[in-house]
């Protein structure tokens, strides 16, 4: 019972982090809409989109090689730490290269020395705070995430508000702020000490690299399925229509936060259960749980979408809402794919990580070159939907190949169903209330027996 009571304070801890810095992030959304044009907002979105993409290929995604091999124990956390910092400098000085190439892209030319500042700083930021969480320093990761989120909103109400500076302003605000977060981490984490006793280990590097190297693809294709659809939008459809496609994905990202928050602690919670008693009922109740939270939070989401989206973004966006049940749904089956690919980390499978990951991209790929340029932003949904059904499945497939997860197949596949129907209807607006209260009540129905067990668990779990 220890490992789930580790699990759920890891939970909790990052819930604090996580659910202030999205909270902060999602009451920016009417700001957003409101200070700058869809145009304005979809070039903004597109260099952070771009930008995730650089920060996989410069960085090696060496961040995640950070915490798997600074939570084993057979290294010297230190030294896993200098390798990080070692990529990051080669990342630096690669990334000033190739930044004129990249500013041929017209549309971003003239804001791509803020984009490279940018990728950096978060290289920096997503080595020192997966370190942290190396260190077991779990509630200062979640404060400083509080904080630069703060910082961020902040200076975005400065820059946006008080100097009207548009697309500039969203930009030095995620840039200051990082900047700083930053320092403060690397100073009051005192990794700077860290660093002052590590050793350079040529076969830990090596090792380092090559675990981290593959993900390079996988999160290249999970840039593609997330994200490649925006940059087609913007060259297929127009800029505005970006920004309103934009406007809807923010919506799917609250399941993207219970997902997130999960997520930090199960990477660090299954890399330790793996390596000690490696039982399978544990993966399977956690999977359990995950899986009905998410596709019972979309239910309630979409059910409500039509009504919030109108008070919550700008005029210019009000078709946004249509988009959102569809993008719900992938969130769900995101959330099913991230869990696998935890297990994947765990077995140090980067290999088939990266396949699985690939192939969901490539259906992407070809689905949005399709489908956008006739159904324009709708061609994009339904290309992430299929995406995220694909990656899901494959990884549950596999994943069989190497330990026992079990999954009620019918149940997973009836709640599915149920899922995806009910946000096809929200969609086309056809008795939104009526069809969502058969939805849910047959969502209850089907999962009565399971929510039963879980609840005794739970009960169990709290009075010890």
């Amino acid at each position: 019972m220890s490992r789930y009571k580790s699990l759920l304070k890891d939970t909790l801890i990052f819930a604090i982090g996580s659910i202030g810095t999205k909270l902060i992030l999602f009451l920016m959304v009417p700001l957003y809409t409101n200070y700058m044009t869809s145009a304005e907002y979809g070039t903004a979105d597109l260099i952070f989109t771009i930008a995730q993409l650089l920060v996989s290929i410069l960085s090696v995604v060496i961040f995640d090689a950070v915490i798997r091999f600074g939570l084993s124990g057979g290294e010297k956390r230190e030294n896993v730490l200098l390798v990080g910092f070692i990529v990051f400098v080669f990342s630096i000085i690669l990334g000033a290269a190739i930044t004129p190439i990249i500013g041929l892209y017209k549309t971003i030319s003239e804001w791509k020395w803020y984009l490279y500042f940018y990728v950096v700083l978060s290289i920096l930021y997503s080595i020192e705070f997966n370190y942290l969480k190396v260190m077991g320093k779990n509630k200062q990761y979640a404060a400083f995430n509080i904080l630069q989120t703060g910082m961020m909103a902040s200076f975005n109400v400065y820059f946006l508000v008080n100097k009207s500076l548009g697309v500039q302003g969203y930009l030095l605000a995620y840039i200051l702020s990082t900047f700083i977060i930053d320092i403060i981490a690397f100073i009051s984490g005192k990794l700077w000490k860290e660093l002052s006793k590590a050793k350079f280990e040529k076969a830990l590097f090596c090792n380092m690299i090559s675990f981290s190297a593959p993900l390079i693809l996988n999160n290249v294709s999970w840039w593609i399925i997330h994200s490649s659809d925006k940059v087609m939008v913007e060259i297929m459809v127009s800029t505005a229509a970006l920004g309103i496609y934009t406007a809807a994905a923010k919506i799917p990202a609250l399941i993207n936060v219970i997902v997130s928050i999960f997520q930090q602690a199960w990477d660090i919670s299954v890399i330790k259960e793996i390596e000690t008693t490696n039982e399978s009922d544990y993966y399977s109740d956690v999977f359990k749980c995950l899986f009905l939270f998410t596709s019972g939070a979309c239910l309630v989401f979409v059910t409500i979408i039509k009504v919030f989206m109108h008070y919550y973004i700008g005029i210019e966006f009000a078709d946004a809402w249509r988009y959102v049940p569809l993008l719900l749904v992938s969130a769900v089956f995101a959330a099913v794919a991230s869990y696998y690919g935890s297990m994947y980390g765990a077995l140090k499978k980067s290999v088939n990580n990266m396949f699985t990951t690939l192939l969901a991209a490539a259906v992407n790929i070809v689905i949005n070159g399709l489908l956008i340029p006739f159904m324009g932003i709708w061609g994009a949904v339904i290309g992430t939907l299929i995406a995220y059904i694909v990656v899901a499945f494959a990884r549950m497939i596999d994943v069989r190949r190497y330990m026992m997860i079990s999954v009620n197949c019918k149940t997973f596949l009836s709640i599915s169903v149920i899922i995806l129907i009910h946000a096809i209807a929200v969609s086309l607006d056809f008795h939104i209330y009526a069809i969502s209260l058969l939805a849910i009540l047959a969502f209850v129905s089907i999962n009565l027996h399971d929510l039963g067990i879980l609840v005794k668990k739970f009960s169990k779990f709290i009075l010890r």
